[in-house]
């Protein structure tokens, strides 16, 4: 019976050694006596394919070994440290020159937290929004001329859970992460809240304060939510000037991350209009705005709230 089938199988197709299973690269001079010449050609393609496969491999393997040399090298020459922290990932060695540590001689003493205590109003799909622009919030900051004091808040419940089953290294973070509520990390006379329902509007950022963005994406569920915390607890409160700058085609509602570049972008070049034409995306403005450029996105919160972002499909949320 096996003879039967072995002399089914085509005239070029290797010979399996029933001894150890593997496959003999050589055909059989009798193979080779009856195939006929279209065989033969396909036979030796099919050849050349695999010496050529191989030895592409061979040339891909050795690229990728002097590249991980070459991206280890310069990890390691980055301001006398090695490129420890980039451990896994080699390609972010790339980046390693331009990060900053907020324990670096040009980082601000400018203190912002994300208030992480809202993880019960939210879902799990709203939660992974709110935790993306998180991430993208501890990037802008490493990234920065001048990083700021970078803090988390109230890290725990779901937030932390979700961030642990996507395995996400955030214990290597350059981050203050503290599982206590803002209000027992800061003392009341240094902590803003920053909301966009606050009757108060911020003229200037004051590095020895705490400014504190709301975590929260809750698709106006709870509008007015962290303003009413802050005058409860008696903690001062207040909103970007966002208005008296750009005109933006619905209501007052941006990003965590946006709201955390603005006071970034601020803190360097002392000019609110900038920050904010800088950050806003061009679809949250109207054409009417003094520059087309800056344009549509819906709102800008001031504070922490959450709308759709761009790169990142963050529904509107904070309050």
């Amino acid at each position: 019976m096996i003879n039967y089938f072995l002399s089914l199988r085509s005239p070029y197709t290797p010979i399996i050694s029933m001894e150890d299973g593997t496959v003999k690269e050589e055909e059989t001079e009798q193979q080779t006596e009856t195939m006929s010449k279209r065989q033969r050609k396909r036979l030796l393609k099919h050849q050349l394919f695999l010496e050529r496969r191989k030895i592409k491999r061979k040339e891909k393997k050795e690229r990728k070994k002097a590249q991980k040399r070459k991206l280890q090298e310069e990890g390691e020459t980055e301001e006398g440290q090695t490129s420890a922290s980039v451990d896994s990932f080699p390609q972010k060695s790339t980046f390693s020159k331009r990060l900053k540590l907020m324990s670096s001689d040009d980082a601000s003493s400018l203190r912002i937290a994300i208030d992480l205590s809202f993880d019960d109003l939210m879902s799990d799909r709203d939660i992974h929004k709110l935790l993306k622009q998180v991430q993208r919030t501890y990037s802008i900051n490493r990234r920065a001329k001048h990083p700021v004091q970078f803090y988390l808040t109230s890290f725990g419940g779901r937030s932390k859970t979700i961030l642990e089953e996507i395995k996400c290294n955030y214990g290597n973070w350059d981050v203050h992460i503290k599982a206590e509520p803002y209000c027992d990390v800061f003392s009341q006379e240094d902590v803003v809240y920053l909301t966009s329902d606050s009757p108060n509007v911020l003229s200037e950022v004051d590095e020895s304060k705490a400014y504190i963005i709301g975590g929260l994406v809750d698709h106006n569920h709870h509008k007015g939510l962290c303003y009413e915390i802050a005058v409860q607890r008696g903690i001062a409160h207040a909103q970007l000037p966002i208005t008296e700058f750009v005109k933006l085609k619905s209501r007052k509602v941006i990003t965590v991350n946006q709201v955390f570049e603005i006071l970034l972008v601020f803190t360097e070049t002392k000019d609110w209009r900038e920050a904010f034409y800088k950050v806003i995306p061009v679809r949250k403005r109207t054409e009417d705005s003094e520059t087309k450029e800056v344009g549509e996105e819906n709102d800008t919160v001031e504070n922490g709230g959450t709308s759709e972002d761009e790169s990142e499909e963050s529904d509107e949320g904070n309050n």
